[in-house]
């Protein structure tokens, strides 16, 4: 919207500061609705009719409708809603078997519901990450558990049942001897 200069007196040959300040302090008229209102008041008429008109149909299509096609359309939706479930047990059945299978090859929990869960859905990649990161963590567990069941270091002493001999009775009397 444009503001109409012609009423801000002497404007053509103000300077371009006044012509400023003439703006800034010049107040623009309030935006009045259109007079229009028979053509809203139409509108709505129209959309109230046209809505009565489709809530008749309906109504007649209803009544028409015979019980025979009635129970028929409620058997298709009882029928698809029970399809649905059946799909959704399967699919959890699936999973709870797999998850089973995962924990029995000694996956953790965690990573067993997830494996279970992608391989369900297809999700080879994360079967696969998964998998890799239960062999690394099974690595870890066993070269733990293979350094602490070895020997532990001696110092000098022979081996458990291993018969000492001269030398080696000597060397434990010296060491007893130095408080080792």
């Amino acid at each position: 919207m444009k503001a109409d200069v012609s009423k801000i007196e002497g404007y053509e040959s103000m300077s371009a500061e006044d012509k400023v300040k003439a703006l800034e302090s010049f107040e623009f008229p309030e935006p009045t609705p259109s007079s229009d209102d028979g053509e809203v008041k139409r509108l709505r008429e129209a959309l109230s009719k046209s809505n009565s008109e489709a809530a008749s149909w309906k109504r007649q299509l209803h009544d028409k409708m015979s019980d025979d096609e009635r129970k028929e359309a409620e058997r298709k939706e009882q029928a698809q809603k029970v399809e649905e479930e059946l799909a959704a047990l399967r699919r959890d059945k699936t999973i709870a078997s797999l998850e089973k299978a995962y924990l029995a090859a000694g996956y953790p929990a965690e990573l067993a519901a997830a494996s279970a869960k992608a391989q369900a859905e297809g999700d080879t990649e994360t079967v696969l990450k998964n998998q890799m990161q239960y062999l690394s963590d099974t690595k870890k567990t066993l070269e733990s558990a293979a350094l602490n069941k070895q020997p532990p270091l001696s110092v000098g002493n022979p081996p458990a049942g291993k018969p000492q001999t001269a030398e080696d009775n000597i060397i434990a009397q010296a060491m007893k001897y130095a408080g080792l």
